[in-house]
């Protein structure tokens, strides 16, 4: 029997959970697996969160995070003193936020549960915050709904999903692989977007984007005001990895793409309120 988009989802982040690419041989588990994930993550992958994301503020604040991974960020949170829940459908991940958090002295709630369905009561939440999760969820409007009914009024809910347009997308993932070497012929493009997840298995997590205009629809019609939409991360390894350009690549100074991410970068963040 073919597996549902949700369970391939368990499978695929119970294997290899979320920033594993940057353990760099670190013993899963360990703290200095953490710590090393988290440095790389953080300080070269998305160094831009942190000028985006107020975590301070954040503050004696009742916070719920969609999809907590392996706890890289419910350690800003916790760290900043939120007041902090966790929700994750893989049971993997639960285990993971609550061992590498315990290793820095936090002792964060964490929930299995389905963004599509959020075991809270209405009007709980001060902040609702979601990175890179939403986007794997075959119904993302209808989490969407979801952290509308659970977020008090005037309460924040910040979200991140893959950005369609961006030259990831576009030059790296469409023109090249697809096209100019003939991946069509052997997968679809669908396949091929699942692809991206890095995963020690033989499973593919549906994989989604979005326009900034997309997104903002979405969220104005399931309840929120959109404040703020932002464009960010464009590295060299996002860029099309033909063999000649991929030399002058590495010439070219971060400054230079992180200000091309701005416009097309491969992540939408964006700040929104319930109204």
């Amino acid at each position: 029997m073919q597996k549902s988009e949700k369970e391939r989802a368990i499978i695929v982040w119970g294997e290899s959970p979320a920033g594993t690419a940057h353990a760099d041989g670190a013993v899963p588990g360990t703290k200095g697996y953490f710590e090393t994930v988290r440095a790389k993550r953080n300080g070269y992958e998305i160094p831009w969160l942190f000028e985006l994301i107020p975590f301070p503020s954040f503050r004696d604040k009742s916070v719920l995070e969609l999809g907590c991974g392996a706890g890289y960020d419910a350690f800003e949170f916790c760290h900043n003193g939120a007041n902090y829940i966790g929700l994750d459908i893989t049971p993997q991940n639960l285990l993971l936020t609550k061992k590498h958090l315990n290793y820095f002295g936090y002792n964060p709630t964490v929930i299995r549960g389905d963004v599509e369905n959020l075991p809270f009561k209405k009007e709980n939440f001060d902040i609702i915050f979601s990175n890179g999760v939403l986007h794997h969820t075959p119904d993302t409007e209808g989490s969407f709904f979801e952290a509308s009914r659970v977020l008090k009024t005037r309460g924040e809910f910040w979200v991140i999903v893959y950005h369609k347009n961006s030259i990831f997308y576009w030059l790296k993932l469409f023109l090249l692989d697809h096209l100019l070497r003939f991946g069509f012929c052997v997968r679809s493009f669908k396949e091929r977007l699942s692809m991206i997840e890095q995963s020690t298995g033989t499973e593919l997590p549906l994989v989604k984007v979005y326009s900034r205009t997309k997104l903002k629809k979405m969220l104005c019609a399931t309840g929120f005001k959109v404040t703020s939409i932002w464009v960010r991360k464009l590295l060299k390894e996002d860029l099309p990895d033909v063999p000649i350009m991929g030399k002058i690549w590495r010439f070219i100074p971060l400054s230079w793409l992180n200000s091309l991410g701005k416009s097309f970068g491969w992540y939408l963040i964006a700040r929104s309120e319930k109204n």
